[in-house]
């Protein structure tokens, strides 16, 4: 029975740490945000918390360590995502399609997040600035995949160059931070159906063998 109480009591701790460290973590996503990285002071995030600054050192090592677990935590989400509409059994056009949409609702409904991911990965240093930018690679080789894939299936043009599509559709879904609210006329999904649908026809484009034959057609 002592055995038990002792482990329950544990389990509890561990609990209780976790939960600060996450409330620490959530903190420092706001004030990176609402100051800047290099403005933002771990004396910022103990006041967002209510904790003494030496407390947040059970939890952290430095300021650097708070933005590398929120891009760490931002990676695993996005990867999830992207693995998640790769297992899709569909087209490619309509996986590419689920890609935009799933990406920018993301954008949107973490845009601290996506804020943070976008503007202040170059404070980060050493391996953890190579690790945030082999991910960032990935990403980019990701979409470029799938905007090959719309190619070999015909859906776009052969001679679309993947390379700065895949470009144009980060930098366009990237970009909603820099105007969108949470409070504006147009819910998220609304406005990440929008961009899905935008960047669809883009990829498509006059140049693909479908376009073309429908422009011969009304001709």
């Amino acid at each position: 029975m002592a055995t038990v109480t002792v482990k329950s009591r544990a389990s509890k701790a561990a609990s209780a740490r976790r939960n600060r460290r996450e409330e620490v973590l959530e903190a420092a996503v706001q004030i990176f945000h609402e100051k800047g990285y290099a403005s933002a002071s771990i004396q910022d995030v103990a006041d967002r918390v209510g904790v003494l600054k030496g407390s947040l050192y059970h939890y952290i090592d430095s300021k650097e360590d708070l933005l590398a677990r929120i891009f760490e935590e931002s990676d695993a989400e996005a990867l999830a995502l992207m693995e998640e509409i790769c297992a899709l059994q569909a087209p490619a056009l309509e996986r590419l399609h689920a890609f935009a949409y799933s990406w920018a609702l993301w954008s949107m409904k973490s845009i601290e997040r996506a804020t943070i991911y976008d503007n202040e990965w170059k404070h980060l240093s050493g391996a953890r600035r190579k690790k945030v930018l082999r991910r960032r690679h990935e990403y980019e080789r990701h979409v470029r995949e799938a905007i090959e894939a719309v190619k070999r299936e015909g859906d776009a043009s052969p001679e679309l160059d993947s390379r700065y599509a895949c470009f144009f559709l980060l930098s366009g879904i990237n970009g909603l931070a820099t105007w969108y609210r949470r409070r504006g006329k147009d819910s998220a999904e609304h406005i990440a159906a929008a961009y899905a649908e935008l960047i669809v026809g883009m990829v498509c484009g006059l140049g693909s063998p479908k376009a073309r034959a429908s422009t011969m057609l009304s001709s």
